[in-house]
């Protein structure tokens, strides 16, 4: 086999082979060997640990067996012909069997290999939870995924489960609180709290990095907590969030006895930066949202946002179409600015007469429609009466009082509330404008 020279002259040369044998059974990745007929001719120790699979139990068997059935016939195009054409240039990516039953994608590579007596074909794989990550999160982020849905796979980065860390993604939603994702952590070891003094607070404070290579620093509940999951050091990361203002954390914890947190630094970055990236685009579609359901002019909900909410509304209730009256002489006589003026006014007024629960919507011009769902039509017939009350006392516009007037148009049902019972409502307000004396 011959021999390497040694690194410093005057040493002893080194044996090749327990060199060579050294490189691979002492591998990250995984390496296997299969002959033409695509069966399992050697696997090195890495598998075992990857994939869960005893070498011994793999040997033997056909490569195929391991790769999932999406990705089947893509192996065998990838694999066919090696003998031919050489063994193919890059890495491509495959999901692989783990013992467990669970489905591991592995960034792969092969090459043609010899024993200097039959030539075999040679696969190199190593976890590529980094990709899966980046097409979780895209494919999430694309289909209007929530922030936890679409955080929840930037955990994968870390290649947790082959180092034995545990990690936390922690983040604030306003009106919801605190929220968080982990890999199975207590909510008091995640970062999902607000409480002065602990790690997670003084790197929301600072915004800089905090680490604790020694746990007694925590309070007892939290270290007694750590010791029982089998945790060691910490290193906790903050993450801008422009939508809420309140850092997100990053949150490693390191295994007891085992390397420092501060190991996992390529994850932290990519994990910093996926989290950024989500929480801006989750909170800029949010604002897109609220832009396109509502009336810029009275703040309230707009038709689309109401077709919206009929949507959502399984049960009964009444609509009320709402149209105002001697509302176009204010524009004529004052200007649209004191127009503008009058309808946020009404809007408010209307706002202020409902129930809790009722929806008040501006559909278009000077026409409003209120939800109630759930109203029994008695219910229905007093909301009309106070809508129409709303309207009597004069509004200050332009150093003048202005007064407006409302006809109301009630449609109730007891069926789901649809378009039909807006168009319902919408009939009623014109035969109630048709009924009553011209306006003067």
């Amino acid at each position: 086999m011959g021999e390497l020279p040694s690194s410093t002259p005057g040493e002893r040369r080194v044996s090749r082979a327990p060199l060579y044998a050294s490189l691979v059974d002492d591998a990250f990745e995984f390496i296997v060997t299969v002959g033409p007929d695509l069966l399992v001719r050697y696997a090195n120790p890495a598998l075992s640990k990857l994939l869960g699979h005893a070498t011994d139990d793999v040997v033997g068997r056909s490569i195929v067996e391991f790769v999932h059935p999406n990705d089947f016939d893509r192996a065998l195009t990838a694999m066919a012909g090696w003998q031919n054409w050489g063994s193919p240039s890059g890495a491509t990516s495959f999901r692989l069997r783990h013992a467990d039953g669970e489905w591991v994608t592995f960034d792969v590579t092969a090459s043609t290999v010899t024993d200097g007596v039959e030539e075999y074909f040679a696969i190199y794989g190593r976890p590529a939870d980094y990709q899966h990550a980046t097409e979780a999160v895209l494919a999430r982020l694309m289909t209007g995924a929530n922030r936890a849905d679409s955080i929840a796979p930037v955990l994968d980065v870390f290649e947790w489960r082959l180092n034995d860390a545990q990690i936390a993604i922690a983040w604030f939603e306003p009106g919801a609180g605190h929220q968080f994702v982990s890999t199975g952590l207590p909510r008091e070891l995640t970062g999902a709290e607000h409480e002065p003094g602990r790690p997670w607070e003084r790197a929301r404070a600072m915004r800089e990095a905090v680490h604790e290579p020694d746990l007694r620093t925590l309070d007892p509940t939290r270290w007694e907590r750590a010791v029982e999951f089998g945790r060691g050091s910490l290193w906790v990361e903050p993450v801008v969030d422009i939508g809420s203002g309140v850092p997100a954390l990053v949150t490693v914890w390191a295994r007891e006895n085992g390397p420092p947190a501060e190991g996992h630094a390529y994850g932290v970055e990519l994990a910093r930066l996926y989290v950024e990236l989500i929480l801006r685009w989750v909170h800029q579609v949010d604002q897109l949202t609220v832009a396109a359901q509502t009336d810029p002019l009275t703040g309230l909900p707009n038709r689309r946002a109401l077709f919206d909410l009929l949507d959502a509304a399984p049960i009964g209730g009444a609509l009320l179409f709402c149209d105002l009256d001697r509302f176009k002489p204010i524009n004529d006589e004052l200007g649209h600015s004191a127009g503008d003026e009058v309808l946020r006014q009404v809007a408010k007024r209307l706002a202020g007469a409902v129930r809790v629960g009722d929806v008040v919507t501006r559909t278009g011009g000077d026409e409003f429609v209120v939800l109630a769902r759930g109203a029994t039509a008695d219910q229905a017939d007093d909301l009309a009466r106070r809508l129409s009350a709303a309207m009597v006392e004069p509004f200050p516009i332009a150093g003048r009082a202005v007064t407006v007037g409302i006809t109301v148009g009630l449609a109730h049902t007891t069926e789901t509330l649809d378009e039909a019972t807006l168009a319902d409502a919408d009939r009623a307000l014109l035969q109630a404008k048709a009924s009553r004396p011209p306006l003067v």
